[in-house]
């Protein structure tokens, strides 16, 4: 039996997921052996789901990636060779160098997921340093999309907790149980303390089923119908706040003239909610003060109407007085006492011309330059002057990376890092994202990864990067400017084998580009500076001693902040819009030539805009939910996990699997448009007959890596299915669509 000489505890922070629970890691002789919830920590409060809980095997897997690997042959033919990290730095800068130099620096894109941490945020100093515009992001459907709305709408986000004194909870178009594992037990609390909740869902998830008082079956795609309906009602009825509607909100008129469009009964016909469910729902959620609306990922998922779903809400939690107090939907500002954003990011290194040439823009300018920097104008003097979160704002459209790959409209772009993503299995439209990253018009294709992902196979050059046990993590609420919090976790253990942090990848990269000045010593140092502010206040040397001491900063909460006196003006504070007020009529919308109101507009692939192709194709695909123990495309690899969920999923009626000839665990075949995949049958009450649901994000890491199989890319990856093309986006933000979309369904063995 080995001696135990040396045992310790350290506090870290997960990132399995986006959530960033804290997490207690005894370490012995060096080596993690243990992986606890830290009691009292604010986001988990001592819980930690399968996911966290295994990442020891993923720090010590045998298939991570270990050494940079440079591509000897063809690309996706699996041929490596080990070159060292000076080396491949060398070469990687020498080839940006020339891109930029022959076709301008826009020619180089990036494009990122989650980040796994904090390499978002380096990714795009890197970018707006080497001036290139185009560092596109998954956030465009999942999150971000929803903030920069809300910031449009009101000068900040909105908090996505239930707490004291809370009586009415909205969970729209969201799974938390699934979603959201560490903060579920507060919903359960919550439920238990008598909070009622509205459930909005097309599926009877387990949220449904654990917490709804109501729920509201909806039709897929028709949230924004439903929304309306609930602002029809509210108003109709005038159970709104009408103090805070007079004095605080811009555009009520044209609201109200735009919602009677929607009455009660005719979103029933859209929706396929009955009408008194609406009328009762929309009352109770009106009469419920204070009352919060929560989001969920399908928000922003949902391609021509994301804008409007999302303002809808905003409105919603507006003018019944629910928005900025305790219980109901605080704003949620950047954290005061930190350096974060464009700080971080040199935002201001970027120069205007270069703005000006940022892919897609021109037609979805409230993701791109033109709404953020409208934003940012009222913004920033209003939030400390620092503004709200850059990191994953303000993006290019991220379709409009492979077009201007494949066909070099509007120009060529030659070279592409991906960061931490993988955009062959994450991003819509699987098969054409392969066409560009296998274009002779793409010269480098550079990948920051920690496993050999079908992303990855196609690379030039591959990066081992760490995991968060293995570099201290700052909560990301931070690093993006998106709450007013502090938190970090230390390093675990040194990094194994020649693995570095994304950090040290951008840094060094960006110093052989002429970026010295801009670049601290070490990551370390670089939060050291974020936690700058909070360090002098709390007689903390460093960010280490924070991550040991304090662990976790928040300011007591702010109710009402619109009403606090500016002590400059010595008027209210009022919101971070253009008018002061939350913009019901939003004017940045306006001035971007959108649709400055709410609306709704029929997605275009259902079987009431397409009713020939539903004969077709005659179910409802919906996908992209989240479920455990995965995070979108990643986990895959970790044995623990994958015997919890061995393989690819599709959840059917038993009824429609009874008329296909399908049965329990049967693999089907799923078929759209655009192709087809295959998945395991899932046999469910709890979806309609009519709908069919996939699971996202599927490889499987046994199968053969070299191309054409790329790890069953085409075989279980649902994005094989799902379009990005204009017609399917949503006009201001450029969000795509992963469903509503139509499909037909079949047994494997009939297909082959």
């Amino acid at each position: 039996m080995q001696k135990i000489e040396t045992a310790e505890v350290k506090r870290a922070i997960c990132f399995g997921c986006w959530l960033q629970a804290g997490v207690l890691v005894t370490v012995e002789n060096g080596r993690v052996v243990k992986l606890s919830g830290e009691p009292g920590h604010p986001v988990n409060q001592g819980w930690i789901c399968e996911r966290s809980k295994a990442f020891i095997e993923h720090l010590y897997h045998e298939d991570r990636l270990n050494y940079p690997l440079k591509r000897t042959g063809q690309r996706g033919e699996g041929r490596w060779e080990k070159i060292s990290w000076e080396k491949a730095l060398d070469e990687v800068s020498e080839k940006l160098g020339r891109i930029k130099t022959e076709s301008g620096a826009e020619a180089v894109a990036s494009v990122g997921g989650t980040g796994r941490g904090f390499s978002e945020m380096f990714k795009v100093r890197f970018m707006n340093l080497f001036e290139s515009p185009n560092h596109a992001n998954a956030g465009q459907w999942c999150s971000v999309v929803s903030r920069q709305i809300h910031a449009a709408v009101y000068g900040a986000g909105a908090s996505r907790a239930v707490k004291p004194p809370c009586e009415c909870a909205v969970i729209w178009g969201g799974n938390p149980a699934e979603s959201l594992a560490c903060i579920f037990p507060q919903h359960i609390k919550a439920k238990r303390k008598g909070v009622k909740y509205i459930v909005i869902d097309p599926k009877y998830s387990e949220t449904a089923a654990r917490l709804a008082d109501h729920w509201l079956r909806l039709r897929p795609g028709t949230d924004a119908a439903l929304a309306l309906g609930w602002l029809n009602v509210i108003i109709e009825e005038e159970l709104y706040d009408k103090n805070f509607v007079e004095q605080w909100c811009h555009g009520f008129d044209e609201l109200k003239d735009r919602v009677k469009q929607h009455p009660p009964g005719k979103v029933a016909e859209i929706t396929g909610v009955l009408k008194e469910q609406i009328v009762q729902t929309a009352r109770l959620y009106a009469a419920s003060r204070p009352a919060s609306i929560i989001w969920g990922v399908k928000s922003d998922m949902q391609g021509i109407n994301v804008t409007s779903i999302t303002q809808a809400k905003c409105i919603l939690r507006a003018i019944t007085g629910n928005l900025d107090v305790i219980g109901g939907d605080m704003l949620s500002g950047p954290c005061e006492k930190a350096n974060y954003g464009a700080l971080m990011e040199y935002m201001d290194r970027l120069p205007a011309g270069q703005r000006k040439k940022q892919l897609g823009a021109g037609e979805h300018k409230l993701w791109g330059f033109p709404g953020y920097e409208m934003v940012d104008e009222v913004a920033k003097p209003y939030w400390y002057d620092k503004g709200l979160s850059a990191g994953f704002l303000p993006g290019c459209h991220e379709p409009a990376i492979w077009t201007a790959i494949l066909d070099g409209n509007p120009y060529q772009v030659r070279g592409l890092i991906c960061g931490a993503c993988n955009p062959l299995i994450a991003y819509p439209n699987t098969k054409r994202i392969y066409e560009a990253l296998k274009s002779s018009n793409l010269e480098l294709l550079v990948v920051a990864e920690q496993w050999m992902t079908p992303t990855a196979m196609l690379a030039d050059y591959v990066f081992p990067i760490t995991n968060w046990l293995e570099h201290p993590q700052l909560y990301t609420q931070t690093s993006q400017g998106s709450g007013n919090v502090a938190s970090i976790g230390q390093r675990v253990v040194e990094p194994l084998y020649e693995r570095r942090t994304d950090y040290e990848l951008y840094r060094e990269l960006g110093l052989r580009l002429g970026q010295e000045k801009y670049w601290r010593r070490s990551l370390e140092e670089e939060w050291d500076y974020c936690l700058e502010p909070l360090l002098g206040e709390l007689n903390l040397t460093n960010s280490e001693e924070f991550a040991v001491k304090q662990r976790f900063w928040a300011p007591p909460a702010i109710e009402k902040r619109y009403e606090q006196i500016n002590p400059y003006t010595g008027k209210p504070k009022g919101f971070a819009t253009p008018t002061g007020k939350v913009e019901l009529y939003s004017t940045i919308l306006e001035k971007l030539g959108y649709d400055p109101l709410p609306g709704y507009e029929e997605p275009p692939e259902t079987p009431v805009s397409q009713p020939e192709i539903a004969k077709k194709y005659p179910f409802i695909l919906i996908t992209g939910a989240r479920f455990r123990p995965m995070h979108h495309s990643e986990h895959r690899q970790i044995r623990s996990l994958r015997k919890l969920y061995p393989y690819p999923t599709v959840e059917i009626n038993p009824d429609t699997a009874r008329q296909s000839g399908i049965g329990e665990g049967d693999w089907t075949v799923i078929e759209t448009l655009r192709g087809k995949i295959k998945q395991k049958a899932k046999l469910t009450s709890r979806i309609l007959p009519r709908m069919v649901e996939c699971q996202h994000g599927w490889w499987l890491p046994e199968e053969i890596g070299e191309d054409p199989v790329l790890f069953g890319t085409f075989e279980y990856n649902v994005n094989v299915l799902t379009p990005d093309s204009e017609k399917f986006c949503d006009p201001a933000t450029g969000a795509v669509t992963f469903g509503p979309l139509l499909c037909k369904i079949y047994p494997l063995k009939k297909f082959t």
